[in-house]
């Protein structure tokens, strides 16, 4: 009999096969439509929502605009929101990217300024700061839209483009100026809605003096790619190739107003310049400034009565001799000749006042240096001073080397460097870290230090703190001495009591009320 199998069981393991095979091809075909959805279909999807979030991000951020204007003009709080981010439809077989979650931000503070447009004396400083949105699509293009200056933008000039201008400035309209400054730091990143608070506050611009005046608003924006096609007057280079550009407009007080605005805190005070508000609207006298001699500084000078007009650069300033002028605030050396004088000085740099040359404080972070007869106040300074002869100041505050030569003299010195007082040079108490040397007859009421102190022939000196050594040569005399180190008073030396960790050496003639034996 035989066994071989029949045809009826071929044909059920053939079906079998075919069954397999078309569930196969049915899978790899869905595996394909699958991949094609996710690469072709899910990108379109996405950038669909993402198209529509711009839209209405943009949206927002016109109104945001619109808010800050707004809080500044009618002096109300705005409550302004924006969606920073979005989120892609549910999938269940493909995959989304993460939610592109957008960004929200203020930038760095730059200066609005406003001064007479005769001499450039500044007379109110506010600062400004600008918004950046920055989406973070995974579809569409990813450029940040900048308000700035009033003007709400796309900007793409990273990306090798240019700006797309959303709403235009607003800054100039016929003669009037109407400047809204935005103020606080802010960021705020994610998907959600974010609530922006807007407090304005008073305009800055109410006590202007009259006449002429040039304001400068700082801005990202060149002539090129935006200014230059408005009537605003000109805009200056960046100079600092920060990217920062100065938008210069010239007007009147009764035709500007500066409104300032700050984001979820009220804003901050403005800088004024009072003294450049007094003796008309050029900060001098009626002629214009200047005086009958022709003389006065760089920066417009004094006048005829004394100089009513302050100084603000950040260039070197120097006033001439016997001139007269009040506040000098620059980043540059300072220098007033022989007779000149100042009110106050705040800089960076150097001062030097030479023979006879006055002013009242001075405020910086270099060298001062008081020549012959010349007197100051009070110094706050991080660098060295130096007072020649006969020259006079009160307090002295700084973290270099203090010397005052022949005669000089200074109320109190408080420093981490040395001092040196030369012959007959006088001063205060005198604080420091360093060493302290009074040479030949000068004098100080109490030393405090941690430093040597040295007092030479006819030197005197108070009560001497310190925590190094300290040395009284011949005919010199202090009262009482505190120290840990040793102590040496010479020929004809004397001192009060002396409480010293260190040895204690009188020679021929010194004398002390009490000392450790």
């Amino acid at each position: 009999m035989s066994n071989q199998p029949t045809s009826t069981s071929m044909r059920d393991d053939n079906r079998a096969v075919s069954t397999v095979i078309g569930v196969v091809i049915l899978f790899g075909f869905l595996i394909l439509a699958l991949s094609l959805y996710q690469v072709e279909v899910v990108p379109q999807q996405n950038a669909e929502t993402e198209f529509q979030h711009s839209g209405e991000v943009r949206n927002d951020l016109v109104e945001l605009r619109a808010g800050i204007l707004q809080a500044g003009s009618i002096d109300q709080p705005q409550y302004q929101t924006v969606q920073l981010g979005t989120a892609y439809s549910t999938r269940v077989f493909t995959i989304n990217p993460p939610a592109p979650a957008g960004t929200i931000r203020t930038s760095e503070p730059y200066p609005i300024t406003i001064a007479y447009e005769s001499n450039e004396t500044v007379i109110e400083t506010i600062p400004t700061r600008f918004i950046e949105y920055r989406p973070g699509y995974s579809e569409l293009d990813r450029s940040p839209t900048w308000y700035d200056a009033s003007v709400l933008y796309l900007d793409g000039r990273d990306e090798g483009g240019g700006i797309a201008v959303i709403e235009d400035q607003t800054l100039v309209d016929g003669g009037e100026v109407q400047i809204t400054a935005l103020q606080n730091e802010f960021r705020q990143s994610g998907t959600g809605r974010v609530t922006l608070e807007l407090r304005p506050a008073e305009s800055v611009t109410g006590e202007l003096p009259e006449g002429d005046l040039t304001v400068t608003v700082p801005t990202r924006l060149s002539g090129e790619e935006y200014w230059n096609q408005t009537n605003v007057s000109s805009v200056t280079d960046d100079s600092n190739s920060d990217g920062i550009y100065n938008l210069t407009i010239e007007t009147t007080a009764n035709n500007l107003t500066v409104d300032t605005v700050g984001v979820q805190e009220s804003p901050e005070e403005p800088t004024q310049n009072n003294n450049a508000r007094v003796g008309g609207v050029d900060g001098g006298n009626e002629n214009g400034g200047g005086n009958e001699n022709g003389g006065g500084n760089e920066n417009g000078g004094g006048n005829e009565n004394g100089g009513e007009n302050d100084i603000v650069t950040e260039g070197d300033v120097t006033v001439e001799q016997s001139e007269e002028v009040d506040d000098i605030t620059t980043d540059g050396d300072v220098t007033l000749e022989n007779g000149a004088s100042a009110d106050n000085i705040v800089t960076e740099g150097d001062v030097t006042l030479k023979q006879n040359a006055e002013t009242g404080n001075i405020e910086t972070e270099g060298e001062v240096t008081l020549e012959n007869g010349a007197s100051a106040n009070n110094i706050v300074t991080e660098g060295g001073v130096t007072l020649k002869q006969n020259a006079e100041v009160g307090d002295i505050t700084t973290d270099g080397d203090v010397t005052l030569e022949n005669g000089a003299s200074a109320d109190n010195i408080v420093t981490e460097g040395d001092v040196t007082l030369k012959q007959n040079a006088e001063a205060g108490n005198i604080e420091t870290e360093g060493e302290v040397t009074l040479e030949n007859g000068a004098s100080a009421d109490n030393i405090v230090t941690e430093g040597g102190v040295t007092l030479k022939q006819n030197a005197e000196a108070g009560n001497i703190e310190t925590e190094g050594e300290v040395t009284l040569e011949n005919g010199a005399n202090a009262g009482d001495i505190t120290t840990e180190g040793d102590v040496t008073l010479k020929q004809n030396a004397s001192a009060g009591f002396i409480d010293a960790d260190g040895e204690v050496t009188l020679e021929q003639g010194a004398t002390a009320e009490n000392y450790p034996q």
